[in-house]
């Protein structure tokens, strides 16, 4: 009899005794997995006012298209397309720092090979979006800005002598096509060789087509930016 009650208080307390191993188990489990997974979940570091940031971008036109990037991907993609667009170096700049509208700031290119004896030039009004933009992004984040140039339209109004001044094919310009030729500013927009300053490229665009002029501007839409580190 006492044997009996025995092995029927053993059976009754297994079932019991297997969910208790298994509970402990799954906490150990839980235990270890949020162990591994709490780095994921810590905070990172935000861009502040006076950082210094490391950032890769993509410039891009008005209708979207890439015009200067440090993606290599990208650029082979486009190219594949038979789209033309410059590489550049990634950047390092302040993060929330502002500059004359009309500076410019010459970009090192990677491809095609100037010798650096040229640059991509991007405006204050860009650089100025970029800073302002990298405020309170983390390490990996990426964002799309946008670009405003204020009461300046960046644009000029040449006549077909003049385009062919500088190489571009008056009868073959087309509406909305990027065509890329250095760009100077000093009191306002200039085409050609300008003494003193650094020789920039940008990414013109034919705005409108009559007989005998154009009207070309040069603005871009917006900047694709990651920021790939913080140094300071």
């Amino acid at each position: 009899m006492k044997k009996t009650q025995q092995n029927t208080s053993k059976e009754d307390n297994s079932p019991w005794m297997k969910w208790a191993y298994v509970g402990i188990a799954v906490l150990v489990a839980v235990a270890m997995v949020g162990t591994y997974l709490a780095p994921m979940f810590e905070k990172k570091p935000a861009a502040q006012v006076g950082n210094m940031a490391v950032i890769g971008y993509t410039i891009f036109n008005e209708d979207g298209r890439p015009l200067i990037t440090t993606d290599q991907n990208l650029l082979v993609s486009e190219y594949e397309k038979g789209n033309f667009v410059l590489l550049t170096y990634g950047l390092e700049m302040p993060v929330g720092a502002q500059v004359s509208g009309e500076n410019i700031a010459p970009i090192p290119i990677a491809y095609p090979e100037t010798n650096g004896t040229v640059g991509a030039g991007l405006l204050g009004f860009e650089t100025n979006a970029i800073s302002a933009g990298l405020v309170g992004m983390q390490a990996g984040e990426t964002k799309t800005i946008s670009f405003a140039y204020e009461e300046n339209d960046l644009e000029i109004n040449i006549s077909e002598e003049e385009a062919n001044e500088i190489d571009l094919n008056f009868t073959e310009a087309e509406v909305g096509k990027p065509f890329l030729r250095e760009f100077m500013l000093a009191s306002g927009i200039h085409l050609g060789n300008e003494t003193n300053q650094t020789p920039t490229l940008r990414f013109w665009e034919v705005a409108d087509k009559t007989d005998d002029s154009l009207v070309v501007t040069c603005r871009y839409g917006s900047a694709r930016v990651t920021l790939n580190g913080i140094t300071g």
